[in-house]
């Protein structure tokens, strides 16, 4: 008989028992190994139309015979294409597909409206003490340049012919159209199909208007824009025709010089909806209007302006600022967005990142600091307001700004103009400011699109008088 106490029959008995253990947890494994992949074919081989209940966590989802759904490709949003095609694709920042971006009225519901604590209050505010500015600002394209969506504001057509952005695929389409009292960009893929919703429109319609919309308390930027030079739906600038992405978030960048003013709560793109000023109003230029307002509603017989700031007391290099805050060029936060007040120096908030740009951008052509290179500011103490008129709408309105020019210069001084036609002759803009090609449009020119803004450069370019004049002859023949 085997004697069992010894250390090599103990040590044969542990292998054994350890073999029969691995091979134990090697068929478990390869059960549930299976038991997984049975599950994810099962999940996608249903032919459901909608996702299961938003609480059921799944990463991988087919909605409809062609279209997959994945989420964590891209962190925090779905990523839809057919048939598991590359492109195109949708991206959709959404928590759960079954109903689309989920309503900012959740955010709102239990908060005043136009509520914020830097005491900024709107240009209505101003209405009552200011009629006729406020009637003439309202028509501005800094009033302008951001607006809730009103459908009356939509400069592009909606639920009617050329309401469509077409795509090189035909499974990809994107309509905007009425929902109710809102207007949707509705974008399909085959045979399933996504309303997000147009909640803002930015951009004073010049060059565009492009729209943003609310998940909750998030903002981002629809995938469709409309161009007011083609007159078309296109997509939005650096967007491709095959990947609709709807999860550019809006940041504080993007806002600084679209609105007044908004209160964020967490970056990158959480904000408090019911703090928005939209549009570049009085209060950017005055400064946060409550304390002047209470101040004067209590003191109705005080003719003296309290708590507003009137720029044109201020120094000109403070002036300037003023407009500098969007008008220098692309930048840098030094300090947080929206805490520049008139008659800060903008250097201790901004860092300009192209100071000696000198070309055009979709946004601005530098026009302060291309201002700085004429004679005209070198040897006077002109401002931008010499020229422009916040609160009236002048754009195109070449004797408006002919007469800015005639304040410092008279027009006999124009070396060319005995060979001007008459059309020309008064158009000082056309000879002295040229308009120059904007070429950072992200890939607009491959749609055909090319747009130019004035150089506020204000020189004399013979060269570039002549070509005018020439145009000017040819068009009269």
């Amino acid at each position: 008989m085997a004697d069992t106490s010894s250390p090599r029959v103990w040590l044969i008995a542990a292998v054994i028992a350890g073999l029969c253990l691995t091979a134990a947890y090697v068929a478990t494994q390869s059960e549930d190994e299976s038991e997984l992949v049975e599950k994810l074919s099962r999940k996608m081989d249903a032919a459901s139309s909608t996702l299961p209940k938003s609480q059921q966590k799944s990463d991988v989802v087919r909605l409809t015979p062609r279209v997959v759904a994945q989420k964590g490709v891209i962190p925090g949003s779905w990523v839809l294409q057919k048939d598991d095609q590359p492109r195109p694709r949708l991206v959709l920042p959404f928590s759960s597909l079954e109903n689309g971006p989920s309503s900012s009225d959740v955010v709102q519901a239990d908060v005043p409206e136009s509520v914020n604590s830097d005491g900024f209050l709107g240009a209505e505010a101003c209405a009552t003490c200011h009629q006729d500015r406020h009637r003439g600002f309202l028509l501005t394209a800094h009033n302008m340049t951001s607006s809730t969506a009103d459908p009356d504001r939509f400069l592009g057509p909606v639920d009617s012919q050329g309401n469509e952005l077409k795509s090189s695929d035909p499974d990809l389409t994107l309509t905007i159209q009425k929902e109710g009292d809102s207007i949707v960009q509705q974008v399909s893929l085959s045979d399933w199909s996504v309303d997000v919703p147009m909640d803002v429109i930015t951009g004073s319609g010049k060059v565009a208007q492009t729209f943003l919309y609310w998940d909750e308390d998030r903002l981002f930027q629809s995938f469709a824009s409309y161009f007011s030079g083609p007159e078309q739906w296109l997509t939005s600038p650096g967007f491709e025709d095959l990947d609709v992405n709807f999860g550019r978030v809006i940041r504080t960048e993007c806002l600084e010089c679209h609105i007044t003013y908004i209160e964020q709560t967490e970056a990158p793109n959480h904000y408090q909806p019911s703090s928005a000023i939209w549009g570049i109003s009085c209060e950017r230029c005055h400064g946060p209007g409550k304390s002047h307002v209470d101040f004067h509603t209590t003191n109705p017989d005080s003719k003296t302006a309290q708590h507003i700031v009137q720029p044109n007391e201020l120094s000109r290099e403070r002036q300037l600022d003023i407009c500098g805050q969007c008008h220098s060029g692309s930048f840098d936060f030094k300090k947080p967005a929206f805490s520049f007040r008139p008659g800060d120096d903008i250097s201790e908030f901004h860092h300009t990142l192209k100071p000696d740009f000198d070309d055009s951008g979709i946004h601005t052509s530098n026009q302060l600091a291309r201002l700085r290179m004429s004679d005209c500011f070198q040897s006077s103490e002109m401002t931008c307001t010499d020229c422009h008129d916040p609160h009236v709408a002048k754009r195109g309105d070449e004797a408006f700004f002919r007469r800015a020019c005639l304040n410092c210069h008279d027009a006999e001084h124009c070396g060319m103009r005995p060979e001007l036609p008459v059309s020309l002759a008064d158009q000082c803009v056309q000879c002295h400011m040229p308009s120059t090609e904007i070429d950072d449009l992200a890939g607009m020119k491959l749609q055909g699109l090319t747009l130019s803004m004035a150089d506020h450069f204000i020189r004399v370019d013979r060269e570039h008088a002549k070509q005018v004049r020439d145009q000017a002859t040819d068009s009269t023949k």
